[in-house]
């Protein structure tokens, strides 16, 4: 794994300066080394192709183009400047036509629909084969059928997790806000809630861009951020228990403390609040399938010599 992103880290550099010869030649060496080197290459660039930061390797020279177009227009008219009036109309309309159709390809439109959920959790299969599991109060927008150059949805609101048809030559995106997330086929988590978007990778290679001026971040299985839109604060944090909402589970290996009330408020939508005394304390194991609050806080107390005190509005854990 680590050699796998030493050389992707090669790749990057490479394409963010394609004309140094030496990242150039040392890519290539590695390209020959092996099947899996080459596959790597092909992975990351179709990721790289899709990312809004590398927008300027594939800008048009359009003065250029529009230069070399009016020049050809200028040589076929002295070439026809002997040719008859209505042939040099015919001529013209159908150079304008042409260059109308180059220039402005008639856009094909393609339906959108718009999967909302309230109080429960539900799935949508797109037309790729990726399923999609939201959770409650989460809505997706996504085209009838995916592009054929890459495939895009958006998550508007809520939490969803992204099983992705694995494509190398297709990229599947997903817009967060100002965000985007690229993958080529892999599996992740997405929790996005006031203003905050918690990005975390089961499976696979992800590229997190948090928008159009700011570094990726490229995440492995295991890792997570936390993304502030606000502040455009981006921190890694714990991917434990980031899909519990599917499978109503808790684990908890090595955990301080602090992080495990951080952990079990986001599950069951509770403040709970560890006391600054206690965030020295001892490392948290258990393993917990579809039980309530009150059976975790008990194991608490069972665990650590705390005593915990409950109000309407916050779960406090102080010292006995």
């Amino acid at each position: 794994m680590k050699d796998d992103l030493t050389f992707q880290n090669i790749i990057l550099n490479h394409f963010n300066a394609p004309d140094d010869e030496v990242l150039a030649k040392q890519v290539a060496a590695l390209r020959q080394l092996s099947e899996e080197n080459e596959t790597i290459f092909q992975e990351t660039k179709t990721i790289w192709e899709s990312s809004v930061l590398t927008k300027r390797l594939y800008e048009l020279d359009r003065l250029g183009s529009a230069r070399k177009f009016s020049e050809r227009l200028s040589g076929a008219s002295l070439v026809k400047r002997r040719s008859f009036g209505w042939l040099k109309v015919a001529a013209a309309v159908m150079a304008t036509g042409a260059a109308a159709f180059f220039f402005y390809p008639k856009p094909v439109e393609v339906p959108f629909l718009v999967k909302e959920t309230k109080q429960q959790i539900d799935s949508v299969l797109l037309s790729d084969g990726t399923k999609v599991i939201l959770a409650e109060n989460t809505r997706i927008r996504y085209p009838q059928k995916l592009a054929d150059s890459a495939r895009q949805i958006t998550l508007v609101k809520g939490q969803a997790f992204f099983k992705v048809h694995h494509e190398v030559k297709r990229a599947f995106n997903v817009l967060v806000g100002q965000s985007k997330v690229t993958v080529l086929g892999t599996s992740f988590n997405i929790n996005y809630h006031n203003a905050s978007i918690k990005l975390a990778v089961k499976t696979g290679k992800v590229m997190f861009t948090p928008n159009s001026v700011s570094s990726f971040a490229i995440l492995v299985a295991g890792q997570a951020i936390n993304y502030n839109e606000a502040g455009h604060k981006m921190e890694w944090e714990s991917s434990s228990n980031a899909t519990s909402w599917i499978t109503k589970e808790l684990v908890f290996v090595d955990m301080p403390l602090d992080e495990v009330c951080k952990q079990v408020s986001a599950y069951y939508k509770v403040n709970l609040v560890v006391h600054d005394k206690m965030r020295s304390a001892k490392k948290f194991n258990a393993n917990f399938k579809d039980s309530n609050l009150d059976e975790i806080l008990t194991v608490l107390k069972q665990t650590y010599k705390i005593k915990i005190d409950s109000s309407d509005h916050q779960i406090t854990i102080k010292n006995l």
